[in-house]
């Protein structure tokens, strides 16, 4: 019963990993894709400075949203299925709380990202100061998160 349990789970995780892994290919090309027009726009020479920011910033976060999903696929894959050979250490999964760490931080910087690209298309319309403080909250939270994290995680010896 043990072993068809632990076949269950690395199964699952082998579906999860993979279909992240697909996700991870398919936000990058979109990002690919995305980024090859902002390159026509920009060499168009007709936008303002700030559209450029903003374009240019929305590829980078999807840039950062591929990668992100690419470090989970292989985060999942390492923690329910097997170690992968020739990977960095800081890609190395040993349990999830180092794979939420990861991802947290990933999430604040899509964030700030996210916030320059309103701050620098702001043209007064709408209310930057309370999404600027609604991501500075969720930046916070994961920030105490983290720190909380890292305080109870046990110290290698």
């Amino acid at each position: 019963m043990n072993a068809l349990l632990q076949s269950l789970v690395r199964g699952i995780g082998l579906m999860a990993s993979l279909g992240l892994f697909l996700l991870a290919l398919v936000v990058t090309a979109y990002a690919f894709i995305e980024g090859g027009s902002v390159v026509a726009e920009i060499l168009q020479f007709s936008d303002p400075e700030y559209s450029v920011i903003y374009n240019a910033m929305k590829v980078v976060d999807l840039f950062l949203l591929g990668f992100s999903v690419l470090i989970a696929s292989v985060g999942i894959y390492e923690l329910f299925v097997g170690v992968l050979p020739n990977m960095p250490d800081w890609l190395r999964m040993e349990d999830l709380d180092a794979l939420k760490g990861v991802l947290v931080k990933t999430i604040i910087v899509v964030l700030g990202i996210s916030f320059m690209g309103r701050a620098v298309t702001w043209e007064g319309e709408e209310g930057l100061l309370s999404y600027g403080i609604a991501i500075g909250a969720v930046v916070i939270a994961l920030s105490i998160f983290l720190s909380v994290k890292s305080e109870t995680s046990p110290t290698p010896s």
